[in-house]
This record gives structure tokens, C-alpha cells and sequence, in this order.
């Protein structure tokens, strides 16, 4: 019998677990995980495992999509090399994290913003990433307001949540998003986001 631990099961709060050695910056990610109520921090011995996990160690679990990494630019290099799929920078802000989380446990790629020149300097570190298998077009013709749509999707909001984000009717919330899926040339709102992503569309 394996002795691997079960995965929790898919509802609506993501599992996570918090494997930071540095303690100041492990209570700042804590504080700013408890305000979303969608995420649920668990004891790393808790059962089942957790959806993600949370590191700041470099190249720690770097090809498991479930593993966000915490860095510096130069940690952050060298987990691209390692094929990391989740890094952001000590500088990530709550809804960043929120974000990055979500997308972590939808096996999508997330990226710091100021982290992304790493991808055109070291060809090596892009082919590493995971989500970079098809070409993406050179420009997509978002609206603001689409853009603003796609930001709250990459948190992981249903259409009722960003149309009462952005104060609007869940029917106008539900053509924009079918909008972005098209411009996108996506097959649903979690390719959207991977692309968005991909593109610098969406900022982590």
C-alpha cells in the first residue's frame, strides 16, 4: 500500500500548505491567505495533502505544478531551470498570491511580472515552463473593461463575483467573459487564463 497521502478533494476552498523557512515572510503569506475565505491553510502533518504548497526554497518541488515558489531574482532563475510553474517575488501582494494560488491549483503557469525578462534571456529556463507548448498571437485587442474581467478570473470569480466587483449584470459579466474566451482563441475560462498568462496579459 502506497504510503503517499491522499489529495483533498475538489470544494470550494484550495488546501494550503505553508513550507517557508524564513518566519517573517511566512506570517505575512499566513495573514494574507486567511482574508479569502476561498483558501484553507492546513498543518503540513494535517490529512489529506494539501491542493498547494507554499516554499520559499528555489528549486523546491519545482515540476509539481501545486508548488508556488517564493524567491529572489536569482532563486528565481534557477526554478525556471528546474521547470517551475508557480514563481513570484517577495514583493507579490495578497490578491497576486490569491491569484497564483488559484491558478497553482488548476495546474496553470504563473509568472512574476518582474520576473519575465528571465524567460527572454535564458531560452533554456522558457522551454523549462510548463504552458509554453503552443504559439500564442502577438497581440490580443482586449477592452479595459475585458481586462479587468480577466484579472478577476485569473482569481478564480464566477460571473456573479465580477459582476458585482465591477458593479455590472451578471449577463454583461457573462458576455465579456465569452468575449476574452474568443479573442483568446481559448476553449474555456481556465485556457484563458493559462494564455493570459503566457501573453503578460494577466499580472501576478
Amino acid at each position: 500500500m502506497s504510503g503517499r497521502r491522499k489529495r483533498a478533494r475538489a470544494g470550494p476552498a484550495v488546501a494550503v500548505e505553508l513550507a517557508i523557512d524564513d518566519p517573517e515572510l511566512a506570517e505575512r503569506i499566513r495573514t494574507m491567505i486567511l482574508e479569502h475565505p476561498d483558501l484553507r491553510l492546513i498543518d503540513e502533518v494535517e490529512e489529506p495533502a494539501p491542493d498547494v504548497r507554499i516554499t520559499d526554497g528555489a528549486t523546491a518541488g519545482a515540476a509539481d505544478n501545486a508548488v508556488v515558489i517564493i524567491t529572489d531574482r536569482s532563486g528565481a532563475r534557477e526554478a525556471l531551470q528546474a521547470g517551475a510553474v508557480a514563481v513570484l517575488s517577495h514583493r507579490t501582494d495578497g490578491e497576486g498570491l490569491h491569484a497564483a494560488i488559484r491558478a497553482a491549483a488548476a495546474g496553470l503557469t504563473t509568472l512574476a511580472g518582474e520576473y519575465r525578462d528571465l524567460l527572454v534571456e535564458d531560452r533554456d529556463a522558457a522551454a523549462g515552463l510548463k504552458g509554453e507548448m503552443e504559439e500564442e498571437p502577438a497581440h490580443i485587442d482586449l477592452t479595459p473593461r475585458e481586462l479587468q474581467v480577466l484579472q478577476l478570473l485569473a482569481q478564480g470569480a464566477s460571473n456573479k463575483t465580477i459582476a458585482r466587483r465591477l458593479e455590472i449584470t451578471p449577463h454583461t459579466a457573462k458576455f465579456h467573459v465569452a468575449s476574452i474566451v474568443g479573442k483568446l482563441a481559448a476553449t474555456g475560462r481556465t485556457d484563458a487564463v493559462a494564455k493570459a498568462m503566457r501573453l503578460g496579459l494577466v499580472m501576478i
